[in-house]
């Protein structure tokens, strides 16, 4: 299935112009939407999808060999998020979250068309990650619960994501 439009002109990969936020703007970025969304811990970001008009497709391995784009954004409220049918529930939420990111962060809302690919680790995956980490887990929020909460499961469920990403976020936080 092909996700691009006609008669859209879309900046790709690595030509998406990063930020170049430092990583708390980036986070105070995701609380701002949070905020404006009334978007608060637990919620599911699929919804929020949903509720800016963008589409999120499941697609099996086959599919997901041939089409590169993890986000497709061809204008404002119009977008298509790819997930492959492999992943968990925790792992989607996180990789919504992230296509989110460049959602906000890389098209502007829709104002620039962008396909964002699922490869590399460059700048604006960074902040895509930045912003999705902050999002599913605010760091005030998440320093509450670890200063209540000695066990990392226990705050991963808590705020819907796996083990690994709350790790990530807790040694990112200190």
């Amino acid at each position: 299935m092909n996700f691009r439009r006609p008669n859209v002109s879309y900046i790709e990969g690595e030509s998406i112009a990063p930020t170049n936020l430092c990583k708390r703007k980036v986070e105070d970025y995701a609380g701002s939407v949070a905020k404006i969304a009334e978007f608060d811990v637990g919620d599911d970001p699929a919804e929020l999808v949903r509720r800016l008009s963008g589409r999120i497709s499941y697609h099996d391995i086959d599919e997901w060999l041939i089409e590169d784009g993890s986000i497709y954004v061809h204008e404002k409220s119009n977008f298509d998020i790819l997930l492959a049918h492999y992943t968990s529930p925790l792992r989607d939420r996180f990789t919504v979250a992230h296509e989110l990111g460049h959602y906000f962060l890389h098209s502007n809302q829709g104002e620039q068309p962008i396909i964002a690919y699922r490869k590399g680790s460059t700048r604006i995956e960074w902040e895509a990650n930045w912003f999705a980490a902050a999002l599913l887990m605010p760091r005030d929020k998440f320093k509450a619960a670890c200063a209540k909460i000695d066990n990392l499961a226990v705050i991963a469920a808590r705020f819907g994501v796996s083990t690994d990403a709350a790790r990530v976020r807790r040694d990112a936080i200190g």
